[in-house]
């Protein structure tokens, strides 16, 4: 995350912002977020929204089919081996 700061925001602004950033990709990520974190971003939801439209358009969701998608990684086989 940038530090170096944006011109006109202050240092608590960067921090909802980039707070706010970090629990969406978590929940857009399938992650469940805590009473609190979602708390947090009802309280925000001004900003929620400002960053909602800054997210990526792709889905970042495991086993979602598109390029690449058929491409395995490798995995540690019983033997120590990689294998596909």
């Amino acid at each position: 995350m940038n530090r170096e700061g944006a011109p006109g925001k202050s240092p608590e602004e960067m921090y909802i912002q980039q707070k706010v950033r970090v629990l969406l990709m978590l929940r857009k990520m399938g992650s469940n977020l805590t009473a609190s974190e979602e708390e947090f971003l009802r309280t925000y939801a001004g900003v929620v929204s400002s960053q909602l439209s800054q997210l990526p358009q792709h889905s970042i969701d495991q086993g979602e089919s598109g390029p690449g998608a058929s491409q395995a990684l490798p995995r540690a086989s019983s033997s120590g081996s990689l294998e596909r």
